[in-house]
């Protein structure tokens, strides 16, 4: 699924919650977060198609799992975020090349083991008997041997580390693949992940946090520019992709960063 696609539902969620519920749900829940759960659980539920139309078959029944006092707070403040949330996703599907058997359902469910920053989300397919057993059988999306040009880290605007493995550990202790010696930052703080041809970075139950481009977020797909922060130190990622899907504006790599 196409990045922007994911940038677009997040932008639509963050719409949605204008208004007096605004300040609760930027301050437990991430719209970031939230989109991007709900594309990768519609992504990683793809059926083949059997029929004349080759799309993909993409699920259409959606949980999503809450914290109780948020998930009481969303059906109180905005009892029309479940039906806003349905067509949004309709469009994420038709923008993606998907399509649904079905017109889709969203429940919001109140977990009691989930923090209120937490989120967890389900994709099903209502039907699980059409088109006989051949139809259970998920979409393999591989994993391709695409890989981002030249990726790399500027941390500080002094150091650069390149990139080249498929998984980056980073954090305070010598046992990472990057070490950061800042007394802010946890022992292993962050992970990126090769996914898709893009690294994906994923906050590791940090003490801290981690900010990418001023905004706090538990998993987030790296574009050139991108700018990481975690304890003090700031990290810059970068890359080369003039021709990649991912980063379609990107030019060169910079040498140096002014963080100032």
């Amino acid at each position: 699924m196409n990045d922007k696609h994911i940038t677009r539902l997040e932008t639509q969620l963050e719409q949605l919650v204008e208004g007096v519920f605004t300040g609760l749900f930027r301050r437990h829940i991430n719209a970031h977060d939230i989109a991007l759960k709900l594309a990768r659980s519609m992504e990683s539920s793809l059926r083949a198609a059997q029929d004349h139309d080759p799309r993909p078959i993409a699920p259409d029944k959606y949980l999503i799992a809450l914290n109780p006092d948020i998930q009481k707070q969303l059906h109180q403040h905005r009892p029309d975020l479940v039906q806003a949330l349905v067509e949004h996703l309709v469009e994420l599907a038709s923008d993606a090349g998907y399509r649904m058997l079905h017109s889709p359902t969203l429940v919001f469910l109140a977990s009691p083991d989930l923090a209120p920053s937490a989120t967890l989300v389900k994709a099903e397919h209502t039907d699980t008997t059409l088109h006989g057993t051949a139809a259970m059988q998920p979409v393999q999306i591989a994993e391709t041997a695409q890989h981002p040009l030249n990726p790399q880290l500027i941390i500080n605007g002094d150091r650069i580390e390149t990139i080249t493995q498929p998984v980056i550990n980073i954090g305070r202790s010598n046992q990472n693949d990057i070490m950061i010696d800042d007394p802010y930052i946890s022992r292993h703080h962050l992970q990126l992940r090769l996914r898709f041809g893009a690294y994906t970075l994923f906050d590791v139950e940090s003490k801290s946090g981690t900010l990418v481009n001023n905004v706090n977020v538990t998993e987030h797909r790296l574009r050139s520019g991108d700018v990481i922060q975690i304890g003090g130190t700031k990290i810059v990622y970068m890359s080369d992709d003039t021709n990649s899907a991912f980063n379609p504006d990107m030019t060169d790599t910079f040498n140096s960063v002014d963080l100032a």
